[in-house]
């Protein structure tokens, strides 16, 4: 008969073990680690999910593809809403069993623009008859394009717990059998993996709430090449970033305390009750500031205003970290979505001026020489109230604004 005494309030030391305990609790682990291979991710889903999904199995068309909106989080994963990607108007009838890539991944875009802090896409589905590994395939390489346009317009820092897998469902719409899988996003050798599919009424009924609002006044350069897309929107992105920084360094107070990143928010609190938090963001410069460097720029956009972002939380209990990041990556998301948007549309005028200036040469071949209207002076104007406007309605532009 053997006897170990140990106490809770002493760190456990693996030396001191009798041979026999130790290789049982390697068993137990390795054990565990199977059994967490085997069944995989779990995801809770709100069950109106599930009404909306068997009226798309309905429809004639195929096949149906689309997105899943939730959150992870390194214990559960919730799916709260599928989106079905809109079809193409003028080409319906071609589209006709066959993915358009390119039209998902854009619709992912524009719906990830649209996300209130907290939710994200987390995954794709697709309704078809075809073939399991066949469909299997599409997701994979949906999903994997939806990641890579959609990350790319990130300007934060990937975190430590930032959950990497995302899920794919597949819908026979004869049989209703639906098979769900995973990847690793961030692995492009990623194999599926099986993951657990379960309904439940009132899912974000009770889930917390963050808000604040903070004052915005920058001042982006513009190159002199202004010609360019690809110069102008790079040189954006890095005066974004930059900003983006301050957001992520920054303080955060939840009704005006400093939590601790472990801390649980919703301790204390009524189950079942949606919890409401104002939170306030510090923002300070840097001590070391860099060398001041004189550049040629062929202008700059002022981007003032006040933003007001809200991030919605789980309720598993939820820490004050996940608060945090969320609320600082809405932030960031929210300004940097409307300068996009804004640049977009001067793009847009550029090319239609462009488009009817060349209009007018063709109408006119005697004259030699079209003077092209001046549009430097006015750019910078039509930039500056351009970015103030969306900035001043950004309360007004912030969707899904109850769950």
């Amino acid at each position: 008969m053997h006897f170990f005494f140990w106490s809770a309030d002493e760190p456990l030391d693996l030396s001191k073990l009798p041979a026999f305990l130790v290789e049982v609790l390697a068993t137990v682990l390795l054990l565990l680690n199977i059994f967490h291979e085997i069944m995989g991710r779990g995801y809770i889903v709100q069950d109106d999910v599930a009404g909306y999904l068997s009226k798309l199995c309905e429809q004639k068309a195929d096949p149906v593809t689309g997105l899943l909106i939730g959150q992870s989080s390194t214990q559960r994963d919730f799916v709260v809403m599928a989106i079905r990607t809109p079809q193409k108007e003028e080409s319906a009838a071609a589209a006709r069993n066959s993915v358009d890539k390119e039209w998902v991944t854009e619709h992912a875009r524009q719906v990830s623009r649209m996300l209130p802090g907290g939710l994200s896409v987390v995954g794709v589905f697709i309704i078809t008859d075809a073939d399991a590994k066949d469909a299997l395939t599409t997701l994979r390489q949906l999903l994997f394009a939806v990641e890579n346009l959609i990350s790319s317009e990130h300007l934060w820092d990937p975190a430590d717990d930032d959950v990497t897998d995302c899920v794919t469902l597949h819908i026979n719409p004869k049989t209703r059998k639906t098979v769900c899988r995973t990847f690793d996003i961030k692995d492009p050798k990623s194999v599926a993996k099986p993951a657990d599919w379960k309904y439940q009424s009132g899912l974000c009924s009770s889930w917390a709430t963050v808000s604040c609002s903070l004052n915005v006044d920058m001042l982006l350069p513009l190159p002199n090449n202004r010609t360019s897309t690809g110069n102008m929107e790079e040189c954006l992105k890095e005066g974004l970033k930059a900003w983006a920084h301050q957001i992520e360094s920054g303080l955060c107070l939840i009704d005006g305390k400093r939590l601790p990143e472990d801390s649980e928010l919703t301790v204390g609190q009524r189950r079942n009750v949606r919890q409401t938090y104002t939170a306030q963001l510090l923002i300070t410069t840097e001590n070391k500031r860099l060398t001041d460097v004189i550049e040629q720029c062929g202008g700059s956009v002022s981007v003032t205003g006040a933003i007001h972002s809200r991030a919605y939380l789980h309720s598993n209990k939820p820490k004050a970290r996940l608060a945090e990041k969320l609320l600082k990556r809405d932030v960031v998301s929210t300004v940097a979505t409307r300068v996009q948007m804004m640049l977009e549309e001067l793009l847009a005028s550029d090319q239609e001026s462009k488009g009817s200036c060349r209009d007018k040469q063709q109408k006119e071949p005697t004259q030699e020489k079209v003077e092209a209207p001046e549009h430097k002076k006015n750019y910078i104007g039509v930039a500056m109230a351009t970015a103030v406007a969306l900035l001043a309605t950004a309360a007004s532009m912030l969707y899904l604004n109850d769950i």
